[in-house]
């Protein structure tokens, strides 16, 4: 949850709270990309669920190229080399799996937790 630098550039932080960046770590860790990985296209189907004319269409593959920077610079995601597609690394499914769970539960449960 800190900004990063990478080769020069600065990202942002995650929010794994925020609706926008706790979408985009569950569709990322969803089952059906742990194997093949992902691509752009299958996170725009996920965020994005209804189809939108060719300038939005052009305007969300450009958001998910940034928010899939933003994850590679972070180190949650990496490139399979030849192809268009991703894969968590392992630290990024622990983290994330950590992150969606402390976000999918309740006060409660977490003070359980902590005791």
């Amino acid at each position: 949850c800190r900004p990063v630098t990478l080769d020069g550039r600065r990202y942002r932080a995650l929010n794994p709270w925020s609706p926008t960046d706790g979408q985009l770590l569950e569709a990322v860790s969803r089952g059906e990309f742990m194997i093949q990985g992902f691509r752009n296209r299958d996170l725009r189907v996920l965020l994005y669920p209804r189809k939108g004319d060719f300038q939005q269409e052009r305007q969300r593959s450009q958001r998910v190229s940034r928010l899939l920077a933003l994850l590679r610079a972070h180190g949650l995601i990496r490139k399979v080399s030849g192809t268009h597609r991703y894969q968590i690394t392992e630290r990024g499914r622990r983290i994330i799996t950590a992150l969606l769970s402390a976000r999918n539960a309740d006060v409660d449960q977490l003070t359980q937790l902590a005791a």
